[in-house]
């Protein structure tokens, strides 16, 4: 039989003059000598006796250990009978921290002897970090006499243990059956766990932030066998924590005769390679063979998807026809589920469900996500260097909880403040401060500034001024959508519901889809671009089976719930909401009340931070909204309360009345529309300029406005008489930077060079 060399880490101090303590890590060799030598010699021996009564010897866990000693402040308290009582100042710990290369993965690992612990990294800058949060996750709450026993006896040093030993048998030896079975098991799945050396997309270290109970918990299930499902809210860290679990059990369980292999997939990728009908049942039953064989606990990532895929109900899902390996333990799965798809699955397929035990992980108070946030402001410092100052931590975290409300804590602040780091890189900015954690989070979410500050007020005069310049001839309607505005600036509406709930009644062509874009622009277009308006035509839904089409069926998801999970902070315009089924007031009434839509799957959509905007012309007499006169009203509140069943108009906020339009309105609207073609690629890119006769506005106000569709044919009598002059009036001799004059003559439109008076 052949042999190797195998260097050994080992820690070493001195308890005294004449006597030395050596530990062999990775291993439970230790031993006391009179000298280095002499230390060496004996563990040497103590290996080549195990090896030849057990045939078998762990191999070095390090190639080329260091050692680092660190200085951490952990919170100590006193265990009294009526409780326990914090020390009153942070005790500072010396940790020692062997870190490097593991040989047979080649995953960064470092591993804290003296406190029991062990994690991967993927940057060594990342290494203080990550020492002091599991020194404080195992120390931070022990009296002092439980936390002296990790205390280290003296300051050691690291030496290399080399030794002669027959080969053991090593991942190129494995029975040749179980390497080929993890090989064609890793194309369907991923080993767990996985490389230390991949960078996570938010940039911080994939660490289980003050979850140390909570991890130690799972890893105790994950030893003791059975099935696990981790349940919480988007955000609270269930991968992380099932992550660190399976790290930590699969360390545990090195030594064992056959220890469990952990790996990682999802319901699609598994029955991936199904080709036609029925075949995804044997792929099943090839990745259940295959795991047992290597003794697999399998990670299910979209876990709830098990009941939906293979199958039109859940009764004949994938689910179903893994439910005999599940109960007879052949077959281990990992999950993680939100509480609400815990609930529908347990309706769908409770045989199935009934083989788990739900762990809860519930959404960490502000006390814990504060100290999350200054780890990680440890971590961009000393890492990055990127200093995240107190203060913009704490704005940071006050807006996420009032703003993000559809994730929790951790997640959204890791989240978050990634970007903000990532950005600071990027700009090359060694310092990020409270003005531009507002900056990023108004990028990020649309919400403009004077929103997110409470050092600046929203005047009056400013938002009526807003909307009056884009809402014309509609003064009612412009204070309400001030009175809205204000109240979302003292954070004073109803965080259980959308921001505003407004039914926008009047005639046609009066400015409601105006209206939709001056709220969307004044509420959400911080981030730049066209502000996030999504607008339905209800009159499509006129028909009880149309709703799957409004909301989605099965995975996809419709517009109306499409648009709020890819922008949750936007404007949802839905027009003409009289002419939708019945059965669409049903759907949006849990929308109006709770601000969430959650389908038969369980899946939920947050529309508490959009503003929901319903149009009608219920009310409207025939003919009293007709020309340019100011009737006192030509919408009629009684008709919408008859229309409306009083469950679901108890739930609007606001009948925002809309009037028809006099002249001077007609004509504003007029010029406004004619001003927006000089802002035109065609014109703007030569400097040209456009000059308005107040005839030729008088006109476009006539010919434009319709008796029948109110101001909506402006544009297009625009289009059809001023822009087609313009496009003809170019293709002459016209300079660039050139102003044109446009007028009428009888009706017809002239465009024609101004001379320059100089």
């Amino acid at each position: 039989m052949s042999t190797r060399s195998l260097s050994y880490p080992l820690l070493c101090w001195q308890v005294s003059d004449e006597v030395l303590f050596g530990w062999v890590l990775g291993t439970e060799f230790q031993t006391l000598e009179r000298n280095l030598k002499r230390l060496k010699a004996k563990l040497s021996d103590d290996l080549h006796r195990v090896w030849e009564r057990e045939q078998y010897v762990p191999d070095p866990d390090i190639d080329e250990p260091r050692l680092k000693i660190s200085t951490v402040t952990v919170h100590l308290a006193y265990a009294t009978a009526k409780g326990s009582f914090p020390v009153s100042t942070p005790t500072p710990f010396k940790v020692a921290a062997v870190y490097g290369t593991q040989a047979d993965t080649g995953d960064a690992t470092c591993y804290l002897p003296f406190l029991e612990e062990s994690f991967h990294y993927f940057d060594e800058a990342q290494l203080p970090v990550l020492i002091a949060h599991y020194t404080r996750d195992r120390l931070d709450g022990l009296a002092p006499e439980e936390a002296r026993r990790y205390l280290m006896p003296a300051t050691p040093w690291l030496e290399t243990l080399t030794v002669r030993r027959a080969v053991s048998i090593s991942a190129d030896q494995v029975p040749r059956h179980l390497r080929e079975t993890a090989e064609q098991l890793a194309t369907l799945a991923d080993a767990l766990p996985e490389t230390g050396q991949r960078r996570p997309p938010h940039g911080f270290p994939e660490v289980a932030w003050e979850q140390g109970a909570l991890v130690d918990e799972l890893t105790a299930r994950l030893l003791a066998g059975g099935h696990l499902l981790v349940v919480g809210e988007t955000g609270v860290g269930k991968s992380v924590v099932i992550q660190e679990a399976i790290r930590k059990a699969h360390r545990q369980m090195q030594g064992r005769e056959s220890p469990a292999t952990f790996w990682r997939s999802s319901a699609e990728r598994l029955i991936g390679r199904a080709k036609y009908l029925g075949e995804w049942q044997a792929w099943c039953d090839q990745a259940t063979q295959w795991l047992d064989l290597v003794h697999g606990v399998l990670w299910v990532t979209d876990f709830i998807q098990l009941l939906h895929v293979g199958g039109e109900t859940p009764q004949d899902s994938m689910a179903a026809y893994l439910l005999p390996a599940v109960r007879r333990g052949t077959l281990r799965l990992i999950g993680e589920a939100h509480p609400a798809q815990l609930e529908a699955a347990r309706r769908q397929l409770p045989e199935f469900m009934d083989c788990f035990e739900p762990v809860l992980v519930p959404e960490m108070d502000a006390q814990r996500s504060r100290r999350v946030l200054q780890s990680l402001a440890l971590h961009a410092q000393q890492s990055l260097g990127v200093t995240l100052e107190p203060t913009a931590l704490e704005s940071g975290h006050r807006l996420l909880k009032r703003y993000s409300r559809a994730e929790r804590f951790p997640g959204k602040a890791v989240r978050f403040f990634g970007l903000c780091v990532r950005h600071a890189l990027a700009k090359q900015l060694t310092t990020l401060d409270e003005a531009q954690v507002l900056s990023r989070f108004a990028q990020h979410t649309g919400v403009p500034e004077r929103f997110l500050r409470d050092d600046q007020p929203l005047a009056d005069d400013e938002v009526e001024r807003f909307f009056a310049t884009r809402v014309l001839g509609q003064a009612v309607a412009v204070g309400h959508f001030k009175d809205v505005a204000c109240t979302f600036k003292a954070g004073l509406n109803d965080e259980a519901k959308p921001i505003a709930t407004l039914l926008l009644a009047g005639p046609t062509g009066v400015g409601k889809t105006a209206a939709a874009k001056a709220l969307a622009a004044f509420f959400f277009g911080a981030a730049g671009g066209e502000p996030p308006l999504l607008r339905l035509d209800m009159s499509e839904f006129q028909h009880a089976f149309q709703v799957a089409r409004l909301i989605g069926q099965g995975d996809r998801p419709g517009p109306l719930v499409e648009q709020v999970r890819r922008k949750p902070f936007s404007v949802i315009l839905l027009d003409e909401i009289e002419k939708a089924d019945p059965s669409v007031f049903d759907v949006l009434l849990s929308v109006l009340d709770e601000g969430r839509l959650r389908d038969s799957r369980g899946r939920e959509t947050d529309f508490r931070n959009t503003i929901i905007l319903m149009t009608s012309n219920l009310g409207v007499r025939p003919g009293n909204s007709l020309g340019f006169t100011t009737p006192e009203g030509d919408t009629s509140l009684h008709d919408i309360r008859r229309f409306f069943r009083p469950e679901f108009f108890n739930r609007i906020d606001r009948v925002v009345p809309f009037t028809s339009l006099d002249r001077a309105a007609i004509q504003a609207i007029a010029r406004k529309e004619l001003d927006a073609i000089g802002q035109r690629e065609g014109l703007a890119r030569r400097g040209i300029q456009l000059q308005f006769t107040p005839a030729l506005i008088d006109w476009v106000a006539g010919v434009g406005f319709s008796p029948l569709y109110g101001a909506r044919p402006l544009q297009r009598a625009v289009e059809q008489h001023v822009v087609a002059a313009v496009a003809q009036a170019l293709f002459g001799p016209v300079a660039d930077g050139a102003r044109l004059r446009v007028d009428v003559q009888g009706q017809t439109v002239s465009v024609q060079a101004v001379e320059d008076p100089r």
